[in-house]
C-alpha cells in the first residue's frame, strides 16, 4: 500500500501503525508536505514532523512537484509511478541523518535545514498571493447553475442528470483551459486517458472542493483559507493514484472521497482505497487517546459513498 501523507498527520499513530504493518506500505510525500513541515521556527518543527518518518528510512517515497506531474502520459503503461522524483526518494534515507546532527548542534546541518525552511515560506508566501488565481471563484462556479440546483447543492440532495452534465462539462472546460495555459504546452490526451490525467484530476478536485465550499453556504473565502484549500485539493488529487489519503483535515478527506467516487463511476483507473483494507488493524495499533480523535479519518463510515 502506498498512501499519500498530509503534513497534520506525519507526526500521528496512524502513520506510525501503518508503516509498522507492513515492509511494503509506503509513506507518499508530496513537496507541500515538506514546505508545511518546514513552516515556523524551523530546527524545531522539522524535527517534531520527522518524528515517525525517521525511523521508517526505506519506507518513504518523495512525488515531483504539480508541474512535472502534469507532463506525465497517462497513456503509458504503470504511469502512476512516474509521479514519483527518483532522485529524491533515494536521497530522502539521508535526510534522517541531517536531521540528527542538526539536533546534536552541527551548525552547518542546522544552516542547511533553515536555507531550506525559508525557501519553503517564501513558496507558500507566493502561492498566498496567487490563491485567487484558481480555476474560478465560488460565484463563478454558482453562476453555471440555476438557483434550483444550488438549492439542491446545498441540502445535499442527489444531482439530476442534467445537474451532473453540466457539472462535467464544466470539468472538462476548466480542464482544456488548463492545458492551454501550461507552460509546458502538453498534448491534451485522447478518450478515456484524460480522466487519468493529471490536470483533469486537479480540475474535478478543485469543482468538488467549490462544490463542498456551496453547499455548506459559503460566499467568499479567506486568501489564507484559499491558499490551505489549495494544498488541500493537491493532496486529493495525488492521493487517486495511490492507495488514499491520511489527513487529519475533514474537508481534505471529502475532497479526496468524493473526487475518487466520481473518478471510479466514470471508469478511470483509481486504486483501491487502504481505508477499506487497514482502517481495522491500524485502529487497533493506536493508542486509545488517538483512536477516539474525532478528526480521525478512522472514524468515517466506511459502508456508505461519499455524496456530492
Amino acid at each position: 500500500m502506498r498512501i499519500v501523507i498530509d503534513s497534520n498527520r506525519m507526526q500521528s499513530d496512524e502513520l506510525r501503525s501503518f508503516l509498522s504493518l507492513s515492509s511494503n506500505n509506503r509513506a507518499v510525500l508530496t513537496d507541500y508536505a515538506a514546505m508545511e513541515a518546514f513552516k515556523g521556527n524551523t530546527l524545531v518543527s522539522i524535527q517534531a514532523s520527522w518524528s515517525v518518518l525517521r525511523d521508517f528510512p526505506k519506507q518513504m517515497v518523495i512525488l515531483k512537484g504539480t508541474r512535472a506531474a502534469a507532463k506525465v502520459d497517462p497513456q503509458i503503461a504503470g504511469f502512476t509511478n512516474r509521479f514519483i522524483d527518483r532522485t529524491q526518494t533515494r536521497e530522502v534515507s539521508n535526510f534522517s541523518k541531517v536531521l540528527e546532527r542538526a539536533a546534536r548542534g552541527e551548525v552547518l546541518a542546522q544552516q542547511r535545514l533553515i536555507l531550506r525552511g525559508q525557501w519553503a515560506d517564501d513558496h507558500l508566501h507566493g502561492m498566498l498571493k496567487k490563491s485567487g488565481d484558481m480555476h474560478l471563484s465560488i460565484s463563478e462556479f454558482c453562476a453555471q447553475f440555476t438557483d434550483a440546483e444550488l438549492r439542491r447543492f446545498r441540502r445535499q440532495v442527489p444531482w439530476k442528470d442534467e445537474t451532473e452534465k453540466k457539472f462535467f462539462d464544466l470539468v472538462y472546460h476548466l480542464t482544456w483551459q488548463s492545458f492551454q495555459s501550461h507552460p509546458d504546452k502538453i498534448r491534451f490526451p485522447r478518450g478515456h486517458h484524460l480522466l487519468n490525467h493529471f490536470l483533469y484530476r486537479h480540475t474535478l478536485a478543485y469543482c468538488v472542493y467549490i462544490v463542498q465550499l456551496v453547499m455548506t453556504g459559503t460566499v467568499e473565502r479567506k486568501a489564507s483559507l484559499v491558499r490551505n484549500d489549495a494544498v488541500d485539493v493537491i493532496f486529493a488529487t495525488l492521493a487517486t493514484y495511490f492507495n488514499g489519503l491520511m489527513s487529519g483535515d475533514d474537508h481534505a478527506e471529502k475532497i479526496h472521497h468524493v473526487t475518487r467516487f466520481l473518478l471510479k463511476q466514470r471508469g478511470a483507473r483509481v486504486p483501491e482505497d487502504y481505508m477499506r483494507t487497514y482502517a481495522g488493524q491500524i485502529k487497533r495499533q493506536m493508542q486509545p487517546e488517538d483512536s477516539s480523535d474525532p478528526t480521525s479519518p478512522l472514524e468515517m463510515p466506511l459502508d456508505k459513498e461519499p455524496l456530492t
